[in-house]
């Protein structure tokens, strides 16, 4: 009887043991992975950035001359 007793208190604590350490494992993936979606937003924005500074302006459109004649007709 007392077998029975240490086997289930040991696999109880084993048991708890693994979810603390799968808890931890899981704990610094997720924080690795938050720091790398942040380091790509922001090198998003610079580029966004850099692209709408480097993008040329629209030219401004041309004047046309009013009542201007034509050489030649009549």
């Amino acid at each position: 009887m007392n077998e029975i007793v240490l086997y289930v208190i040991i696999f109880i604590l084993g048991g708890m043991l693994g979810i603390m350490s799968m808890a931890l494992i899981s704990a610094n993936r997720y924080a690795n992975m938050n720091s790398e979606i942040h380091d790509l937003r922001h090198q998003r924005k610079l580029l966004k950035d850099e692209l709408i500074r480097k993008l040329p302006s629209k030219p401004k459109p041309r004047r046309y001359r009013k009542n201007v004649k034509q050489a030649g007709s009549a």
